[in-house]
């Protein structure tokens, strides 16, 4: 059986002396020092990093993709307006 100090028999990172648990990857006593109890428990990492879908992702967590702010026509008018009498002034005309 592990006991700090020492390396970490799950990722050999330098586990400090009376520590509880790895600083590195989470790994105890408790756990047993054993790989499946490592820090990916319960983060739902893909099996196969090929059948990660990221549009289904991203409509799973954020929803449906939608304007929030609708453009209205005449806003681009004003700038238009506003753009040209810029210029207007600019060149003294």
């Amino acid at each position: 059986m592990f006991r700090p100090p020492g390396q970490c028999p799950v990722c050999h990172e330098f586990v400090p002396r009376k520590a509880a648990a790895c600083p590195d990857c989470g790994a105890c006593a408790k756990s047993g020092w054993n790989e499946e109890d490592s820090h990916y428990d319960g983060v739902d990492l893909p099996d196969d990093p090929d059948d990660f879908d990221y549009d289904e992702f991203t409509k799973r967590e954020f929803g449906e993709e939608r304007d929030l702010v609708p453009r209205k026509p005449w806003w681009w008018w004003i700038a238009v307006v506003l753009l040209l009498l810029g210029l207007m002034v600019l060149l003294g005309g």
